[in-house]
């Protein structure tokens, strides 16, 4: 498949270290790293352990215990292989992406609780669960899997491998949504207000939690996401209480990702879920958050507004938050 290499080769991401366990403020925000919300299964030597999962949370310096501000879950990109959720930036033929950690302290900015959060990768065998989301592991694309793994100088993967790792991925965004939901009052967030996303593997994490884990979410966006059609049309059903969609694409995507960003939006319409798309012209897999997009209807906005004016619609978000 066409990755869009153009020749160029991508900056290699940070490693899955994190500074150590604190809460700091800075600019008006105030980030605790490194919050524990929760415990999952991977393998150590063909050995099961648990291990610890945790989110880096951007509030308002101002939040308070009570408060009920609507929120944001953002999961990191890297193939399911690598970054980390203080750092995804990547850079491919001169374009860039700004981290999900970038967008959590906007929108904190902006009023919201956002988390970037760590979840399992498939270097780590992980176990996958027993909520299915993938219906089809065959059938998923591993052109960009391939590429990251002989960039890491890892062999290539089978698709279990890379089917296991996304279903992990899955399951651990909707504990770190049941997890904000149970610690809402103290937090300072609305249960009810809390929406999920990312970018690249980190927005199929998000389509997945949604629409195959069937968390209890509010919103999904999904930068540059990816959800194959029997998929689709197997989770995305009428009748259903399922929460709207932003769907992002760069014009020159990925192939499976830019094929498939119009058939997602024309499917959520004919079921009856909300959803808009958008395309960043000119840009590849990688577009930082002031980069212009376009919908399909005409309309013109950065990227990072785009995200911020269809949360504020979607939760119901006036100035009082």
């Amino acid at each position: 498949m066409n990755d869009h290499h153009d020749g160029a080769e991508e900056a290699e991401g940070s490693d899955r270290t994190g500074a150590a366990s604190g809460t700091g403020e800075t600019e008006g925000l105030r980030i605790t790293r490194d919050l524990v919300y929760g415990q999952a299964r991977v393998h150590i030597h063909s050995q099961p352990q648990d291990r610890e999962l945790t989110l880096d949370l951007y509030q308002p310096s101002d939040c308070q215990p009570g408060d009920r501000r609507p929120a944001l879950v953002m999961a990191f990109g890297g193939a399911f292989h690598r970054g980390d959720k203080r750092q995804d930036e990547f850079e491919q033929a001169g374009q860039r992406n700004t981290p999900v950690s970038a967008y959590c302290a906007a929108l904190a900015r902006r009023g919201y609780v956002a988390a970037s959060i760590d979840y399992r990768l498939v270097q780590e065998d992980p176990d996958p669960g027993v909520t299915p989301v993938i219906g089809n592991p065959q059938g998923i694309p591993l052109s960009r899997v391939a590429h990251v793994r002989q960039l890491l100088g890892l062999p290539p993967a089978t698709a279990e491998m890379v089917w296991a790792g996304m279903e992990a991925a899955a399951d651990d965004m909707a504990q770190s949504v049941a997890f904000l939901q149970a610690n809402a009052q103290a937090l300072g967030l609305d249960a009810g207000r809390i929406a999920v996303g990312g970018f690249s593997a980190g927005a199929r994490t998000a389509l997945g939690c949604a629409y195959g884990e069937r968390s209890p979410v509010a919103a999904v966006v999904s930068l540059s996401g990816f959800m194959a059609d029997d998929d689709l049309v197997r989770l995305v059903v009428p009748g259903q209480p399922l929460p709207p969609a932003l769907f992002i694409t760069g014009e020159h995507d990925l192939d499976y990702i830019a094929r498939q960003a119009g058939r997602l939006h024309e499917h959520f319409g004919r079921v009856g879920v909300m959803s808009q798309a958008w395309t960043v012209p000119g840009a590849g897999h990688f577009y930082a958050a002031d980069r212009r997009a376009l919908d399909v209807q005409g309309r013109d906005a950065e990227v990072g507004a785009v995200v911020a004016t269809f949360l504020d619609e979607v939760l119901g978000v006036d100035q009082g938050l």
